[in-house]
């Protein structure tokens, strides 16, 4: 967090001066500068929440005015309104891949609406841990294996420049162009490694072949293969026409990656003639050719996707959402359905009771607005002196069929902490227990807006608001 906060800070100070410098210090002082911010679809809901709050820190504005986008969704918004609208057609549906780094993020998304263009996620996003950083590591270990342990020791200790001009060569040449057409050998700067033939030194080069080149991108490209094959699949199997493949990001700019994916969707014999050519009938089975396109400036497709949604707003109307959502809950034991282990005695409402049951309030899957917030029903008891500050944990579950009753595999995404003392005290119901013990009762509601990139809470009582709620992320 500090490390992350202190980095934000030095780009915030840079961001500020370099404006500055460009616009001068009277037009920037009238000028609201707003900070939206992208992070990884696959990164967990705590993750996202410690961005908002680095970014806090660093001085880009209150939590609640920052924006957060998740990635795949920023360069879906800029690509489709560069090509837009030569090619869209309303129901299409567009696979975005996002390959950076460390990740690799697929969401699929299908155009409702031309002018203005707007979008809802057709397919529950996936992602996985299969960037180009993994290639680096496959790339040192060929080197490893070429150059001898000892030997390869010897140049990162005492050589660390030889060493890193052959993976900046590596990087900004071999992962982003190699074509296996092309280049029938690639050579590799290690300047000051002696010539070994057998190892395949020469004059400062190490020799590699286009075998060993796609040897080191074969797993990390069929991982990337399998995650775009899950989101198409998924499209078809609910009758949808997928239309494109857009690749972004740094790795997106691979011709490798293209080249690979424009084989892997495309290697299908033209369909015969028909009314309908993107989705014709071969013996019973549907063909599609899906059209692989990397856009014009595609390594930064996704900070220029995060301007146009500070500028212009939402394109995207409706999301899927990626867990199960919901809270536990007490209840009035009941012998046909809870374990006799399970019950516990409540002196309030003098009856036998189990708690730790699940109310999912969110399906997996299931298409979320942020615009139709999805409520939380409670009912809650105090003593006269108790305080009025009530914790509840939100929880997810990645399973198929989510269980009836807390378990140990369920995800505590956060805690909730709400603060009822604004509350007026009417609205508070007076009851008294046999014993003559007083005790106040509220019914209230918390309110959950999932958005590109984050989840929002709020604390309404009979449909008014009465302030936010905290939410702790684990």
């Amino acid at each position: 967090m500090d490390a992350v906060s202190d980095y934000l800070t030095q780009l915030y100070k840079h961001t500020m001066d370099t404006m500055t410098r460009r616009y001068g210090e009277s037009f920037m002082a009238i000028t609201k500068v707003e900070f939206v911010l992208t992070v990884p679809a696959v990164w967990s809901d705590a993750a996202k929440n410690a961005t908002l709050q680095a970014a806090e820190r660093a001085g880009m504005g209150n939590r609640h005015e920052l924006k957060l986008i998740s990635e795949p969704e920023a360069a879906a918004v800029y690509t489709l309104k560069a090509i837009q609208p030569a090619t869209l057609k309303v129901g299409d549906n567009f696979v975005v891949c996002d390959a950076g780094g460390g990740t690799v993020d697929l969401i699929a998304y299908r155009i409702t609406q031309l002018h203005p263009l707007r979008v809802e996620e057709s397919a529950v996003g996936t992602g996985g841990l299969c960037g180009s950083a993994f290639l680096n590591y496959r790339f040192e270990d060929h080197v490893k294996s070429r150059i001898g342990q000892e030997r390869y020791n010897h140049m990162r200790e005492k050589k660390p420049k030889t060493w890193m001009m052959g993976l900046r060569y590596f990087e900004e040449f071999v992962k982003r162009n190699f074509n296996e057409e092309e280049h029938q050998e690639v050579n590799v700067p290690f300047p000051g490694l002696a010539d070994d033939e057998e190892a395949g030194l020469d004059s400062g080069f190490l020799i590699m072949s286009a075998e060993q080149v796609k040897t080191i991108f074969e797993p990390v490209i069929k991982d990337v293969l399998d995650l775009v094959e899950g989101q198409v699949n998924g499209i078809r199997q609910k009758g949808g026409v997928v239309s494109g493949i857009i690749l972004v990001g740094g790795f997106g700019q691979s011709n490798h990656l293209y080249n690979r994916l424009k084989q892997h969707f495309n290697s299908a014999p033209p369909p015969p003639y028909s009314e309908h050519p993107a989705q014709a009938l071969v013996n019973g089975t549907v063909s599609q050719t899906i059209e692989v396109m990397q856009p014009l400036y595609a390594w930064t497709a996704v900070v220029r996707g995060a301007v146009l949604r500070g500028v212009e707003g939402n394109i995207v109307l409706n999301r899927k959402s990626r867990w199960h959502y919901g809270t536990s809950y007490a209840t009035v034991y009941d012998e046909t359905k809870h374990p006799i282990t399970d019950r516990y005695w409540s002196p309030l409402w003098e009856r036998w009771m189990v708690s730790d049951r699940m109310q999912w309030h969110i399906a997996k899957g299931a298409t979320v607005s942020p615009d139709t917030p999805i409520s939380f029903h409670y009912t809650r008891n105090f003593r006269p002196s108790q305080s009025l500050v009530v914790e509840d944990d939100l929880i997810a579950s990645d399973a198929a069929d989510p269980p009836d009753a807390f378990s140990p595999g369920l995800i505590n995404v956060c805690t909730l902490r709400t603060d009822l003392s604004a509350v007026p005290k009417s609205l508070f119901t007076r009851l008294t227990t046999t014993k003559g013990v007083e005790f106040d009762n509220l019914d209230f509601e918390l309110h959950m807006r999932i958005e590109s990139a984050g989840l929002v809470f709020e604390l309404r009582v009979d449909g008014v608001r009465y302030g936010s709620v905290q939410a702790e992320f684990h």
